[in-house]
Formats: C-alpha cells, structure tokens, sequence
C-alpha cells in the first residue's frame, strides 16, 4: 500500500532553538535604528518592524544590543522573510568564528534557564498534587511506631 500527501504553505520545520531575550534590539546599520528582537536562534533571527522598510532578499549588517550595550557588532544578515504583521526574518549570513561562539553561548544560556524553570515548576505541580492526594488528617512522619516495631 502506498500513501502520497501533500503539505501546503511554506511551513518548514525550525532549524534550531529560538530564544527570546528581554531586551535584545538589532540596531541595523543602513537604517540607522535599533528594533526590538522577538526571537534569536543560532542561524538567524526575527525583529518587529512597525515602519515595513525592509525588503526581501536584501543584505544588511547590524549589532545586537543587550539593554542598549553592544553585544555582537557588524553581523552580515539577509531579509529572508517579511511578514504583513511587522515581523521580518532575517539569516546570519557568514558570521566569524567569534561571532558564531558568542551567539551559540547566548541561546544556550536561554536554554538552560529554560529548562531549570520547567524543572521547578513540573516539580511544583508534583508537589501540589501530592499535597492534595492526602487524606485530611494524614501525617508523614518518621517517628516509630508505638509498639516500637518498624
């Protein structure tokens, strides 16, 4: 038996981990502003662009700002896609090694924030409903039992 589909749009799967930093801005060089960040992985990232000044296809060179302080500096990107809603993607395009390590440390470091923050909480919730399962008057303790046997 064999099976053929289709899928419509252009969705394509993510290629890598996409992180949001509080406070991250591209400050894009020919524009001569900053825009906030609304997403950053390791291969690109996608911005909020409420002017709809970019263009498709176009290659551009920017710095990544943390909180107004320089980051990452004259990083050659290409708009990839730019969307009705102000969001433009764009692709790191031939990022230095250093770069490259810079970026990757960054997203990491989201990661593990991440995952430490979804360990408390399923953690919390185990907890929570462990608490619940006790009857009204149930008590743990260690201590032995009256007739002295364990």
């Amino acid at each position: 038996m064999e099976f053929d589909f289709t899928i419509e749009g252009d969705e394509r799967p993510r290629r890598a981990f996409r992180a949001r930093v509080v406070g991250l801005d591209a400050r894009v060089h020919a524009h001569d502003r900053a825009y906030p960040v609304k997403d950053i992985s390791a291969t690109g990232l996608a911005l909020l662009d409420e002017t709809m000044s970019f263009r498709q296809g176009e290659s551009l060179v920017l710095d990544l700002e943390i909180h107004h302080r320089p980051f990452l500096r004259d990083m050659p990107v290409k708009v990839v896609r730019v969307l009705g809603e102000g969001v433009v993607g764009l692709d790191f395009a031939g990022l230095d090694r250093r770069m490259e390590q810079r970026l990757d440390k960054l997203v990491l470091e989201v990661q593990k924030r991440l995952i430490d923050l979804r360990k408390a909480r399923e953690l919390a919730e185990k907890q929570a409903a462990e608490s619940r399962d006790r009857q009204p008057g149930d008590q743990e303790t260690d201590l032995p039992s009256k007739d002295g046997n364990p």
